[in-house]
């Protein structure tokens, strides 16, 4: 792809997303279309998880437990977290990886030899690498299902 100066590198990453344990996607049409190009949002369901085969270890159902257990005994569900009513919002989900991307980059050996700049967005993760030589990697990631 494109870089922001010239001699600098982009990549273009399709990050797939997948539901955790308890929850399912089921994309959904946007009524509105423009210009031919269907826009679809992430509904987001909560699964039975007690009946499964195999039942899942040491994890309470959202759809049966009640919500004061759940709260006490369990992180909270997608849909309490980064959803805005039943439907997946991306500005949060962004957010949200923006935000573990940050953390986990301390961690490796990299993080010593570059510096890592999060660059703003609204629709993907864009991360902007530069090493010593102030020779810079830009990375778009962008989720999909």
């Amino acid at each position: 792809g494109g870089s922001p100066r010239k001699g600098d590198a982009a990549y273009c990453l399709l990050v797939a997303l997948k539901p955790p344990c308890g929850h399912n996607f089921h994309l959904e049409p946007s009524p509105i279309e423009r210009m031919s190009v269907r826009k679809c949002s992430l509904h987001v369901e909560l699964e039975c998880t007690c009946r499964g085969e195999p039942p899942v270890e040491n994890m309470l159902c959202f759809r049966h437990h009640p919500q004061e257990e759940l709260r006490k005994n369990q992180s909270p569900s997608l849909l309490d977290t980064l959803c805005t009513g039943p439907y997946l919002d991306m500005e949060k989900t962004m957010l949200w990886f923006q935000i573990l991307v940050r953390a986990a980059w301390v961690f490796l050996p990299q993080s010593r030899r570059c510096q890592l700049i999060v660059l703003p967005s609204r629709h993907s993760c864009k991360l902007q690498l530069i090493n010593a030589s102030n020779r810079s990697l830009v990375i778009e990631m962008v989720f999909g299902v």
